[in-house]
């Protein structure tokens, strides 16, 4: 292109870029009203169930008109059947940036409450500190969190278990000593899961021996364990035979569901495994096969570790899978459980760098 033609194109494009370098003012001072009337969001009290709280903003409210959120914006004193605690309503930049929202379920019932220091709580296991409480919406206590710190590049988990110490409760798997990340109960006030503080292990009795969990427990209503996640990988029995029982990454966020699971009486009620596999010989004679999967590895997608399968056992049934299981009668279908050859193979997973 000649720079004649060049320099003729030039003056058009001028009129672009100043209708752009123009229009930002414009969307500049839209934003910064936007964000003005946000913050100007009037402060006010709303009637509850716990009398009139206040002052609180960004109010939502159910269909019913009950209030569902609020923020506190000062020191709020919610008088419950477990004494009066006073909601968090100040921040510090580095575990507790934000004020938590006061929650409530749709009949009025309080549903959440952040403390705005670690209270005292009276629980059905004893007096325990907390820093969060939840409630069922018949006003019994469901959760409680000996902390609530927001973790992040400046504040790691190193930092939060400096704030606490270990905690002995009673179970009905035994006496428990260690850094809990909180406790839920059933709501007629029985234990129904402890969960553990990352890298924390506890012993406990089960339906197959006194065994080391870690991560978390959990119970039926009748104090028969539920579940929990082993330490180690365990020969466990089963309506199929003895299979192996271990998730090498499991999550830890809560202790609600194990790896490995019992009915009320003691027999197994599921589990994960990542060594054994299934073969289904079906009343038609077809044969379906089912292994643990293979999934690349958080840190380093070049290798891969081993999904566990999970396997559901029911009364005259098995189920395979967790996210879509498959159901399979155990009247008129054969079963057969294979080992896998990943134990001599090699690890079955790497928590980046080491190996389990």
């Amino acid at each position: 292109m000649a720079f004649s033609q060049v320099s003729k194109m030039r003056p058009q494009l001028v009129p672009v870029a100043s209708q752009a370098i123009s229009f930002f003012p414009y969307f500049y001072n839209f934003r910064r009203m936007d964000s003005e009337r946000n913050k100007r969001q009037p402060v006010t009290s709303i009637e509850t169930k716990y009398g009139t709280l206040g002052p609180v903003d960004h109010v939502k409210y159910e269909a019913n008109g009950q209030a569902s959120f609020c923020i506190p914006v000062g020191p709020i004193h919610v008088d419950t059947p477990l004494g009066r605690f006073t909601t968090q309503h100040t921040t510090d930049d580095m575990r507790r940036p934000k004020v938590e929202p006061l929650l409530f379920h749709p009949n009025g019932a309080l549903k959440s409450i952040a403390l705005e220091t670690r209270t005292t709580v009276d629980t059905p296991l004893g007096p325990m500190a907390a820093e969060l409480l939840s409630f069922y919406p018949c006003g019994s206590l469901r959760r409680v969190f000996p902390l609530n710190g927001k973790l992040s590049g400046y504040w790691g988990e190193k930092e939060e278990a400096t704030l606490t110490a270990p905690m002995t409760i009673t179970t009905p798997a035994g006496p428990i000593t260690a850094l809990l990340v909180g406790v839920q109960f059933y709501p007629g006030g029985q234990l129904r899961s402890v969960t553990l503080w990352p890298d924390e292990s506890v012993e406990i009795d089960t339906p197959i021996g006194r065994q080391t969990a870690r991560i978390g427990v959990a119970f039926h209503k009748s104090g028969a364990l539920r579940s929990f996640e082993p330490q180690r990988m365990l020969t466990v029995p089963t309506a199929l035979g003895e299979m192996m029982a271990y998730d090498p990454d499991a999550l830890g966020i809560h202790g609600d569901l194990g790896s490995l699971s019992f009915h009320e009486d003691g027999s197994t009620a599921g589990l994960s495994t990542p060594m054994n596999t299934l073969e289904v010989t079906l009343p038609d004679g077809s044969v379906r096969k089912f292994t643990p999967e293979k999934v690349p590895n958080l840190c380093d997608e070049r290798v891969m570790n081993t999904k566990p399968l999970w396997i559901g056992f029911y009364p005259g049934k098995i189920s395979v899978g967790d996210e879509f299981p498959e159901f399979f009668p155990l009247a008129g279908h054969q079963f057969k459980v294979g080992r896998m050859l990943q134990d001599i193979l090699g690890p079955i997973g790497y928590a980046c760098g080491s190996s389990f």
